[in-house]
């Protein structure tokens, strides 16, 4: 029996949680578009698409008869991700989160076609397999993202444009997929995703489809057997209750040790959603969730000196969120939902920017400095808080771009901002700690725009001092600390330069250091 608190009230839960997860907490995920990441060779381009033949264009973004088709491919595939597993690797990467590989018409592969085959511009069943066998070798697992929502218009089981040789639910009634979709007039009102008529929604409840993703020869199984570790489940809160847990007793059948993570933008503790309070963390659901709420909160902290506001979001996660769920959070600063971490740090309003103005937008070399600084500040913070930090790919080396799709640019290969990738491979280095795993957090000092906080685990110690405000400041103390970014020493005192941050290793069983309101400046410091 274990005690967390929700909004204030302590509420007792039978902790359900059997996994451990140790493959996957500490460690370093790292998201890829499998399009847009490297082209490894498979040369297959499908009929009805524009395929890009300079690398480093920009994603077509004009509508063509007013529709967002969606449908510019430039080359990247499996067997392009298999040849830079080892660049993966020296970025401590152990988990790759795949956006959907599955058979689809777009270049995002939200809209899938068939959920048994993977679309044949990235690869097939076999390359797959051979993805997750020579990742496992590196030590790096491999996550899928799970679609099972909706599915496409253009699809084995909706089949609204005629592509497909079976009998589709807006092609029959007699169609053994017809009780799968919701029809309000058939054939051509019917429910979808944010209405969007090119996403038809799933009914769930559907004996038939339920069977179809959890079943014993479900969908679920099928790839974790093939070597999947888990899922990210797409819109989550869209999902009935009874969804979700037979979802996640499938993934787990044969390795309890296997993930689920939902997507929620909130806190999940008390997520409400369509009327229902969800259950996400009561043990037969999810393992965790992305953590949009930290990912706010470090921007506002890094981007407008929001320290408090900083300070109350990082208490709230983790007094609402069960332990294990924590230490499993999938910490963010860009996904292919958001814009570039480097484009969060302007200080611009890109909504009133034109489409074109996006497009063509670049940092200029000025601008550049000071938001790749905020960004390592950012970085910093997502690597050594609760959870797992998730790098969407070319985060690490200086990519650009504004929301989708110029934020699902190619990965500029060749073109690489090396101070940037530096900095993220010693990151990765210092997420080793084994205090990253599961240790305990515990919050040092709020105060001028400078905060404080440690991670500790078995008698050792490591504080992290981030300064996002004007001034420098010095704090004393008593013992030896050693500088976990350079590797230097420092006794008796420690300068926190203004935009910087330290990351300091030290032992509780011979140092405790203490931190106490500093003046700003160097000229007066309080010990």
């Amino acid at each position: 029996l274990v005690d967390y608190n929700v909004n204030g009230f302590q509420i007792n839960v039978y902790n359900q949680f059997k996994s451990d997860l140790s493959w996957y907490k500490g460690k370093v995920m790292y998201q890829i578009m499998v399009d847009r990441f490297y082209n490894g060779g498979v040369d297959y381009k499908k009929d009805g698409i524009v395929f890009h033949e300079n690398w480093n264009e920009i994603p077509n973004y004009l509508p063509v008869n007013g529709e967002i088709l969606n449908n510019d491919f430039f080359g990247g595939d499996l067997l392009g991700i298999i040849e830079k597993l080892d660049y993966l690797k020296e970025l401590n990467v152990s988990v790759i989160l795949l956006n959907p590989i599955f058979l689809a018409y777009s270049n995002h592969k939200y809209d899938t076609a068939d959920f048994s085959k993977i679309d044949p511009m990235f690869g097939d069943e076999a390359i797959f397999k051979r993805l997750c066998k020579e990742a496992k070798k590196r030590g790096i697992s491999i996550i899928l993202d799970g679609v099972f929502n909706h599915t496409g218009s253009d699809s084995v089981y909706f089949n609204k444009n005629n592509t497909f040789d079976t009998l589709g639910a807006y092609q029959s009634k007699e169609s053994p997929y017809y009780k799968w979709y919701n029809f309000r007039k058939f054939p051509d009102d019917y429910e979808c995703w944010w209405n969007f008529l090119t996403l038809p929604r799933v009914n769930q409840n559907d004996p038939k489809y339920l069977d179809f993703i959890t079943g014993e020869k479900g969908i679920a199984k099928k790839w974790i057997k093939a070597g999947a570790r888990g899922y990210r489940l797409d819109v989550v809160d869209e999902y009935t209750n009874n969804f979700i847990e037979k979802l996640s007793k499938a993934i787990k059948d044969k390795d309890e040790d296997n993930i689920l993570i939902g997507e929620v933008w909130e806190d999940a503790s008390n997520k409400i959603a369509y009327t229902e309070r969800r259950k996400y963390f009561l043990g037969n659901q999810l393992d965790s969730v992305m953590n949009y709420p930290f990912r706010k909160a470090i921007l506002d902290f890094v981007n407008n000196q929001d320290i408090y506001g900083f300070r109350n979001c990082i208490r709230s996660i983790i007094n609402n969120y069960p332990k294990h769920v924590l230490d499993s959070l999938m910490n963010i600063i860009a996904t292919h939902d958001t814009i570039r971490s480097l484009n969060a740090f302007l200080n611009i309003d890109y909504y009133y920017l034109s489409r074109k103005e996006q497009a063509e937008y670049r940092i200029s070399n000025e601008e550049y400095y000071l938001v790749r600084q905020k960004l390592k500040l950012a970085s910093a913070i997502q690597f050594t808080l609760p959870g797992v930090p998730c790098v969407f790919y070319g985060d690490e080396v200086g990519i650009q771009g504004f929301k989708d799709p110029f934020c699902r640019a190619t990965m500029p290969w060749g073109n690489f901002d090396e101070e940037l990738l530096s900095w993220y491979k010693t990151l990765g280095k210092i997420r080793e700690d084994e205090v990253f795993i599961d240790g305990e957090y515990q919050e040092e000092l709020c105060d001028n725009n400078v905060f404080a906080y440690s991670r500790n685990k078995n008698g050792n110690k490591v504080i992290v001092i981030i300064n996002s405000g004007k001034y420098d400041y010095r704090y004393k103390f008593d013992g030896v600390l050693t500088n976990m970014i350079t590797g230097k020493t420092l006794e008796n005192y420690v300068d926190v330069y203004k935009k910087s941050l330290l990351i300091l290793k030290l032992s509780e069983d011979n140092f405790k250091p203490f931190f106490l309101k500093c003046s700003e400046g160097f000229n007066e410091v309080v010990e």
